[in-house]
């Protein structure tokens, strides 16, 4: 996509950077490289969902959740999907081949929470990923299920995905 973007300035006359060469062979993203990071930066977010939930002691469930949505990338995403070894690619409802990439067992996220750790975000999902953490924190020392502890969760997790804290 971005060789096509180039020759289509080259066309217009607003590419005044020499040459540029296509890659034929395409990268191939690990957990141990920040391409990961970046793609995140770009397309994904971190989500803190609390529902009620009779079944247990505070009466509600936290939900912790990573996401990535990217248009006609079912196998990127499913690529993402099989570096981590767990989550689910779907189809979103309602949209022209927009598919995500979901991650919502706790267990899970631990090795999300590491890559993020060792690869930071360079953008605003940074502070988001930081207060996300601030609650998987909480959520790991149970702080979450007093109703003290549910209400800070609930302050922090109005922070996260907003522009600033």
């Amino acid at each position: 996509q971005l060789s096509s973007w180039i020759e289509t300035l080259k066309e217009k006359n607003l590419w005044n950077y020499g040459s540029c060469q296509k890659v034929e062979l395409p990268a191939i993203p690990t957990l141990k490289d920040s391409w990961l990071s970046g793609f995140t930066d770009a397309e994904g977010c971190f989500n803190v969902n609390i529902t009620s939930r009779t079944n247990t002691i505070s009466g509600y469930r936290v939900r912790m959740r990573f996401l990535l949505d990217q248009k006609d990338a079912y196998n990127t995403l499913l690529t993402i999907r099989n570096l981590f070894g767990f989550g689910r690619v779907t189809l979103r409802g309602k949209t022209q081949k927009v598919y995500r990439y979901s991650i919502d067992s706790f267990k899970s996220l631990a090795l999300v929470h590491d890559y993020f750790i060792s690869f930071p975000l360079k953008t605003n999902k940074f502070r988001s990923f930081k207060n996300w953490v601030t609650i998987y924190n909480m959520c790991l020392n149970k702080e979450h299920l007093s109703i003290e502890g549910l209400n800070k969760v609930r302050e922090i997790a109005k922070t996260i995905n907003k522009l600033k804290d």
